[in-house]
């Protein structure tokens, strides 16, 4: 052992001379760090100390990463380059603002070639479905529209379909119901056993016909069926017109039948068996457009929670707001 080996070891055990550093302390400079911070570095990871925590960050980063690689996927607005523009009809028809915003953008955009409108509906409001229809069958004078029918295109479903050239369905799918319903809630029986009335005054007999307080009168249900035939007597003539058939022929099909994909292409409602693919494919070949660009499609509008809510229920928030709030009848297709 080296003399400045031993000198430096006698130090360390206390023999020699006094050590020139304070009390616990070396000539180390790692020896001046405080004891909590050197501790600190020896610390177990994140991870190992919080999994549960470590692993819920990583959980939550990653869904912030689906949504916005999700967003980022989808076409939104109208398109800078020719492309085929989706509509896409689901659930029941009753608010159509955004629809109709997007039909107008579509409307006025020179990259838009040809519209794919995809229906995936029961109907809905009669006034709503004759409004939408109407908005797309002026679409369809600017542009060539081509129709999918999902699993369910009846009533008003098929209704707005028929502004479309060429409509496709599948063999499963349930169209047709041609027809008008008017439901009126009835409410006296509940009102009696709570001890609530009303009393109404109209300036005339029909004013409040069909209040849910009470039954209808036969003038009344007369006056109500008058309505209702001169609906189903517009939704005639929109098929007819659509698919260029005698009127005679779709008042035969008018009697509130649902049919299939199948049935609906052997009674000129369809004109052929395909899915969305095959409708695409059909309207590209007709506008030039690639079949592998994508489609241009409406901005959303909804925050992600409400979306996520709205896809597991199978529901949408403000129709079921607005029949909560109706009181009175309701007409539908």
């Amino acid at each position: 052992m080296s003399q400045s080996q031993y000198q430096y070891q006698g130090f360390a055990q206390g023999q020699g001379q006094a050590s020139p550093y304070p009390q616990g302390c070396t000539g180390c400079p790692v020896a001046q760090v405080p004891e909590h911070v050197w501790k600190s570095l020896f610390k177990p990871p994140f991870r190992k100390r919080h999994p549960l925590l470590y692993w819920l960050c990583w959980a939550l980063a990653l869904i912030v990463f689906i949504c916005v690689c999700a967003a980022a996927s989808e076409d939104s607005g109208a398109p800078s380059e020719e492309s085929i523009a989706l509509i896409s009809v689901n659930g029941v028809i009753s608010d159509n603002m955004k629809l109709l915003r997007w039909i107008k953008t579509i409307s006025e955009s020179d990259k838009v070639k040809g519209v794919l409108l995809r229906v995936d509906s029961p109907g809905g409001g009669a006034a709503a479905s004759n409004e939408l229809y109407m908005a797309l069958k002026a679409l369809g004078k600017k542009k060539p529209i081509a129709v999918s029918m999902g699993s369910a295109a009846a009533s008003g479903g098929l209704m707005v379909s028929m502004a479309g050239e060429r409509v496709f369905a599948s063999g499963s799918t349930v169209t047709g119901s041609i027809g008008v319903r008017m439901d009126i809630m009835q409410l006296r029986k509940l009102a009696d056993t709570l001890g609530v009335g009303q009393e109404t005054l109209t300036s005339g007999p029909f004013k409040d016909a069909g209040s849910v307080l009470r039954p209808l009168s036969e003038e009344e249900r007369e006056y109500l069926m008058g309505v209702i035939r001169d609906m189903h007597g517009q939704f005639v003539d929109i098929v007819a017109e659509g698919r260029k058939m005698p009127r005679e022929k779709v008042e035969a099909l008018a009697n509130g039948k649902i049919y299939t994909g199948r049935e609906a292409v052997a009674n000129g409602l369809v004109d052929e068996l395909g899915d969305m693919q095959t409708a695409h494919a059909w309207l590209c070949q007709k506008t030039g457009v690639p079949e592998k660009r994508k489609l241009a499609r409406m901005p959303k509008d909804k925050t992600w929670l409400k979306e996520q809510m709205e896809t597991l229920l199978r529901l949408d928030l403000r129709e079921l707001a607005s029949e909560a709030a109706r009181t009175g009848p309701v007409f539908s297709y």
